[in-house]
């Protein structure tokens, strides 16, 4: 740069400021450009990492809530009990056993087990949590109920099943229902006082067949409420008709309705067939 001659020094001096100036502008656009594609890639590349509800728990009860929490939108969420997958959810709210519905430890064998939550992003990454827990032995039946009981139910539709006997297994693993095609659903069921029983939700336990195959209670449903008598080697069943708790408040609705009604295609009585 020619700063000789009459004001060329005080010339140079500007033009220079000017010019270091032009170069700060420049430095700077481009520093922040690096730190924008920096802070991009991290965020891009953030570990995934997933919790659930039963984090620092040692014992589980009857039944619980067993939701993942994955640290970014998971495209599929993974629940394994003693590292066999029983449920995977694609959605949130990621919940075992479908949204709002319960994790019921009755099909367990009482003792210690392992459960883990799996979550998977689109990207392919993966993350796992795992808790281990024993669970206790679950509440047995009224010995006058437990045993399997069978019931003629005529195939009502094309797409149901053949006509024949269904059977009900009650058992502390809960109330198992089979149809003559091998379907059928798994209940929770509750014992509230001698002939009264309580019907919560299908049960998830990694069989796909009757995996939450319930009628009104799945989802998980409304708890539903049922009287039973057992006279000699036949069971029969009833609504509580005033009780708000029956399905979804309405009488003739639901696995209530099967159990008990007693016209058209649906059973009425049960007759024993095993203990």
């Amino acid at each position: 740069m020619n700063c000789h001659g009459t004001g060329g020094h005080d010339r140079c001096l500007g033009r220079l400021t000017a010019r270091l100036a032009g170069l700060a502008v420049v430095l700077t656009a481009a520093a922040c450009s690096q730190g924008a594609a920096t802070a991009v890639h991290t965020a891009s590349t953030a570990k995934l990492t997933v919790t659930s509800t039963l984090d620092r728990l040692t014992a589980l009860p009857h039944r619980i809530h067993w939701q993942a929490f994955p640290s970014a939108p998971a495209s599929e969420v993974d629940y394994l009990i003693d590292g066999r997958q029983l449920w995977t959810e694609h959605e949130a709210p990621y919940f075992y056993g479908s949204d709002d519905n319960y994790l019921v430890t009755s099909f367990l064998m009482p003792g210690k087990h392992t459960f883990t939550v799996r979550a998977v992003t689109a990207g392919g990454q993966t993350a796992t949590d795992t808790v281990t827990a024993t669970v206790a032995a679950a509440p047995r039946p009224p010995a006058s109920l437990a045993g399997t009981w069978k019931v003629f139910v005529k195939q009502d539709s094309a797409d149901a099943p053949p006509s024949g006997n269904w059977r009900l297994v009650i058992s502390p693993v809960g109330w198992q229902v089979y149809d003559t095609s091998g379907g059928g659903g798994l209940y929770d069921v509750a014992y509230l006082a001698p002939g009264l029983a309580e019907i919560r939700t299908g049960m998830a336990t990694g069989h796909p067949s009757t995996d939450l195959n319930a009628w009104c209670n799945n989802e998980p449903g409304s708890p539903a409420r049922v009287r039973w008598t057992v006279t000699g080697r036949k069971l029969q069943f009833a609504y509580p008709a005033d009780d708000p708790r029956t399905c979804t408040g309405v009488a003739a609705d639901g696995f209530v309705t099967f159990l008990a009604h007693r016209d058209g295609t649906h059973p009425g009585t049960w007759t024993r067939v095993g203990t």
